[in-house]
C-alpha cells in the first residue's frame, strides 16, 4: 500500500513538472491565437461596412430604376396621346 502511495505520487509529481515545463510556449501560442482573432474581427468589421455600404447602394439603385421605369411609362403615354391628336388632325384635313 505504502509503495503504491509513492508510485502515486510520483507519477502525479511528474505530470505536474510536466505542465509546468511549457507555460512558455503556451502562453506564446495563446497570444498568437489573440492575435489572429483580434485580426479576424478587423476584418470582419471591415467587411460589414462594405456590405452596408453595398447595401444602401443597391437599394439607391432600385430606386433610381424604379423612377426611370416609371419616367418612361409616362413618356409612352404621352407618345400615345400625341400620336392621336396627331392622327386626329390628319383625318380632319380631307380634300
Amino acid at each position: 500500500m505504502n509503495n503504491k502511495l509513492i508510485t502515486l505520487s510520483g507519477v502525479v509529481l511528474a505530470l505536474g513538472l510536466t505542465g509546468c515545463a511549457n507555460n512558455d510556449e503556451l502562453n506564446q501560442s495563446i497570444a498568437d491565437l489573440n492575435t489572429k482573432v483580434d485580426s479576424l474581427s478587423a476584418q470582419v468589421e471591415s467587411l460589414s461596412g462594405d456590405h452596408a455600404a453595398m447595401k444602401a447602394a443597391q437599394q439607391e439603385n432600385a430606386a433610381a430604376a424604379q423612377a426611370a421605369k416609371e419616367m418612361a411609362a409616362e413618356a409612352a403615354a404621352e407618345a400615345a396621346k400625341a400620336n392621336e391628336r396627331v392622327d386626329n388632325v390628319v383625318s380632319s384635313y380631307k380634300k
